[in-house]
């Protein structure tokens, strides 16, 4: 009888981490896989180096520019239902990736899947320190498996999209994530509970999230055009140009927001100053 009560929480604890470091996985997964099937996806959709180029940069730009976005709706409306939320887009958009039969149309969902796996990971995270909020120690374990778990996604993506690629073709690089996602969707609904909601729900800054992502848009866009027009290009001088224009009134609007989407007072701390940086 002991041995089965002490069963039921182990279990439930595998469950919980689990359900957690699925949505990592995938976000983790999808950063290195696509890197080795380039080759076939420009092949097959008649692309050039800026476009596949694209490829990888438009999820990895999404995910990184509305990152902080995904965290501060989990707090609004529930770190579940945005995790679950999270997924089904994702999802989709991978399905959209691997039936893509135009350039434009992979980048686009692409994106997508970016803005997805934005609300996925700072969710994860947030429902793994809800449920162990009074354990520490089991906390601390827990946190450790789940970056643990993206820290092999990661490096496993390259392995395992050779593979796939080799004898499934590049569509199944996107089109795997469709069963971990109906599975990390269930499982979220039958071991996570639900975040309690902030009484106070502080203002979404709107104007510095659509500032940051166009400020990384451009610069990425005109680092990109570096590589086919030169640096003395118009394209890659105006898309530097326009991400400092940019670039500086995020700054400005940020340090006159009442509820910043990021605190500018972080860098009057030397550590997290530098580690911006670098």
């Amino acid at each position: 009888m002991t041995d089965t009560i002490v069963s039921k929480p182990r279990a439930a604890y595998a469950a919980t981490v689990a359900a957690t470091s699925l949505g990592f996985v995938v976000v983790q997964l999808d950063v290195s896989i696509v890197n080795v099937a380039l080759n076939r996806i420009g092949a097959a959709l008649s692309m050039g180096i800026g476009g596949l180029q694209w490829v990888v940069d438009a999820y990895t730009l999404a995910f990184a520019s509305l990152l902080l976005a995904g965290g501060a709706l989990g707090d609004r409306i529930g770190a579940r239902r945005v995790f679950v939320g999270g997924m089904v887009l994702f999802s989709m958009a991978s399905l959209v990736c691997g039936l893509a039969q135009s350039p434009w149309v992979l980048i686009a969902a692409r994106a997508v899947q970016g803005a997805g796996a934005a609300l996925l990971m700072p969710c994860s995270l947030a429902l793994l320190n809800h449920a162990y909020a009074s354990d520490r120690p089991r906390r601390a374990r827990a946190v450790g498996l789940w970056t643990a778990a993206g820290g092999v996604a990661l490096s496993a993506g390259p392995v395992l999209g050779g593979f796939m690629v080799a004898s499934l073709g590049w569509a199944s690089i996107f089109l795997v994530n469709l069963p971990i996602g109906a599975l990390a969707i269930w499982m979220a609904y039958r071991f996570l509970r639900e975040t309690p909601l902030k009484a106070e729900k502080p203002p979404i800054d709107w104007a510095g999230q659509g500032l940051v992502v166009l400020t990384l848009f451009l610069l990425t866009g005109a680092f990109i055009e570096t590589g086919s027009s030169g640096w003395a290009s118009l394209p890659a001088i105006g898309g530097l140009a326009a991400a400092a224009v940019a670039g500086s009134l995020f700054l400005l609007v940020e340090g006159r927001s009442r509820a910043p989407m990021f605190a500018l007072n972080l860098f009057a701390s030397r550590v997290p100053a530098v580690t911006s940086l670098v």
